[in-house]
């Protein structure tokens, strides 16, 4: 291989390396919209900070079959391989980037991972629909960041809030 090959390859994995954490201030909307779902809708007491924090603390995954198939929040899991028309409607629908974008962008690496949280045994979106159903269609299987909200935790609050 030749040094300048060796030198763009390293470089491409320096810059897909970068954007291997989640971009938590990019997705502050979301995550905000999130937490004042799970306090109204879920009964649970947490902050946006919390969220934040899990998600920081978060290790990239693939998204296996399994979890997408039971993901809430997200038109995502009914969308075929090669089936573009529906990815381009969602982005539409919801004003968000141009599917052709994105699809590069898996292409290379470079996307912005999805944001998913786990409580209970439920996975519910937090933010990347446009991203997941461009995947969908790419027929891949994309890296998301998890993050797990314990109902333990929850649970003491609540106990402690009682004292």
């Amino acid at each position: 291989m030749l040094i300048s090959e060796e030198i763009k390859r390293i470089s491409q994995l320096m810059e897909v390396k970068s954007v291997n954490r989640p971009d938590l201030q990019g997705e502050m909307d979301e995550i905000q919209r999130v937490t004042q779902y799970l306090n109204r809708e879920e009964g649970f007491h947490v902050k946006v900070n919390e969220l934040v924090d899990l998600f920081d603390k978060s290790t990239e995954s693939t998204l296996s079959d399994d979890v997408w198939s039971k993901l809430e929040n997200t038109e995502s899991n009914e969308i075929k391989k090669g089936d573009m028309d529906s990815v381009y409607d969602v982005a539409k629908k919801y004003n968000k980037s141009n599917p052709d974008k994105l699809k590069s962008k898996f292409e290379d690496g470079t996307y912005k991972r999805p944001l998913i949280l786990k409580f209970d045994n439920r996975y519910h979106l937090v933010a990347g629909n446009t991203r997941l159903c461009t995947a969908a269609a790419m027929g891949i299987n994309p890296k998301v960041f998890i993050g797990v909200l314990s109902t333990e935790d929850q649970m003491d609050t609540d106990n402690n809030s009682d004292k």
